[in-house]
């Protein structure tokens, strides 16, 4: 193996103890070759990347700078040094370009702080900012609130697929790239991703501002990020993208757009954002599953979706907890958690039918509204198995509502099967043929919970 250490600047103090974690990591990734160029404050860090080459490492000292970076080189590593990993402020120096740049492959962005780069929007649920879809073009701020709060289906392109637009760091057109552990800041997008695959995002933080993958994005991870007072947003025709571990409060939560599919949303906690997760005209098979989403106005917005399946989340203090609309149908429904919704814990809207709905729990003053939306399926076959109240057989749906005088909570159960006695009359039209009971509250209409205490 071959070390080099460059230094960019005037300061000739080296930290060992950083040129052996460097060593070390060129070990164990089985580089022959690579040069290691540290940046000194004052210094260029776009000098210094500029002269790297694949398999470098450029690592930027404690210090503030001001300047855009441009990356080009492949395989080009640049963070922060280790003992100091936040300990770097790079504010963009023109402010309608990104503060990194990447047009490279296999780059890595690595412990900064980035800001400063555009006019900053602000996703917040006071704001009546809705997450919808369509079609159409918005060139500025002030037009795309307007939009948003209007609640016209647009949706909104951001950049024109040329250059990138102002954010803390715009991959475009790369592949294999990692952006973590920054904490991004204060910009119009934090990182935007055009013409980009295969990437991946994770352990950073956000503030006003958030991740935007624009039209054909696709298979990238985000991971593991806290954005506040910002959004993640999968743009049209975005392909296996995978988003979870995330938190994200405060603002638009997580959107995804049309024409696309085979997204995963799971594992996410979303907290007081206009809504938890919103999906606009995808024809094939979405998951979202084990998310949290909390005192949102929608939980989960669907809209004109078909073949995804929606399972394992807790929704509470919404005004509808899961709303579908526009002919959403084929989806699939279950063993989702409902509770405290102020308008309907599920709302069906616009012909939205042939969807499977069952094995959830309902808590609400009102369960269920279905507006010219017959023809779903309230419950599955009754088979052997635990359903989501613990009681012996998986079949329809446990209907509570706050006063503890909901159809499961006072239903008899004769047999003690955890299914109550008679079907449960839905929306007028549709029945769940199968009412789940808490055996140990509803055998013979004994005995009446305000509570879920599985």
């Amino acid at each position: 193996m071959v070390l080099k250490i460059i230094l960019i600047g005037d300061c000739f103090t080296r930290l060992m103890s950083a040129t052996l974690v460097i060593a070390l990591l060129l070990v164990s990734a089985g580089v022959g070759s690579a040069e290691v160029i540290y940046v000194e404050p004052g210094a260029s860090i776009q000098a210094a990347v500029n002269n790297s080459t694949t398999g470098d490492f450029v690592i930027v000292k404690a210090g503030d700078y001001e300047e855009n970076i441009i990356v080009n080189v492949s395989g080009v590593t640049v963070t922060s040094e280790p003992e100091n990993p936040e300990g770097v402020l790079i504010r963009s120096g023109d402010e309608n370009s990104s503060v990194f740049e990447v047009k490279a492959d296999n780059v890595t962005i690595s412990g900064f702080n980035i800001t400063g780069s555009g006019e900053v929007f602000i996703a917040r649920k006071a704001s009546g900012f809705v997450n919808s879809y369509g079609s159409g073009s918005y060139s500025n701020e002030p037009e795309l609130s307007k939009a948003y709060s209007s609640g016209s289906e647009v949706f909104i392109s951001r950049g024109d697929g040329t250059d990138c637009p102002p954010g803390g760091v715009c991959l475009d057109q790369v592949e294999n790239c990692t952006i973590e552990r920054n904490n991004i800041f204060d910009n119009r997008y934090g990182v935007y991703l055009q013409g980009s695959m295969n990437n991946t995002l994770s352990n950073n933080t956000f503030f006003r501002n958030g991740i935007w993958l624009d039209e054909g994005c696709s298979r990238s991870v985000l991971i593991n990020n806290v954005i506040d007072e910002g959004y993640i947003t999968i743009g049209a025709h975005g392909w296996d993208n995978i988003m979870s571990q995330n938190w994200l409060s405060n603002g638009g939560g997580i959107s995804i757009a049309c024409c696309g599919g085979g997204n995963l949303v799971s594992n996410n906690d979303i907290i007081n954002c206009s809504t938890g997760i919103d999906m606009y005209d995808t024809q094939a098979r979405t998951v979202l599953r084990d998310n949290r989403i909390m005192d949102c106005e929608n939980g989960i917005y669907l809209i004109l979706v078909f073949d995804s399946r929606v399972y394992n989340n807790t929704i509470s203090n919404s005004s509808k907890g899961i709303f579908l609309r526009e002919e959403c149908h084929g989806n699939e429904l279950f063993n989702n958690t409902i509770n405290s919704s102020n308008e309907s814990g599920i709302y069906l809207l616009d012909s939205s039918a042939d969807n499977r709905i069952y094995n959830n729990y309902f808590n609400n003053t009102v369960n269920v509204k279905a507006e010219n939306s017959k023809g779903n399926s309230w419950n599955t076959t009754k088979t052997p198995g635990a359903n989501i109240v613990e009681g012996p057989y998986l079949g329809g749906n446990f209907w509570a509502d706050l006063n503890g005088t909901g159809f499961s909570q006072t239903s008899e159960d004769s047999d003690s099967d955890g299914i109550c006695d008679l079907p449960y009359n839905v929306n007028g039209s549709d029945f769940d043929y199968f009412p789940l009971c808490r055996t140990s509250l509803c055998t013979r209409g004994e005995l009446h919970s305000n509570n879920r205490d599985i």
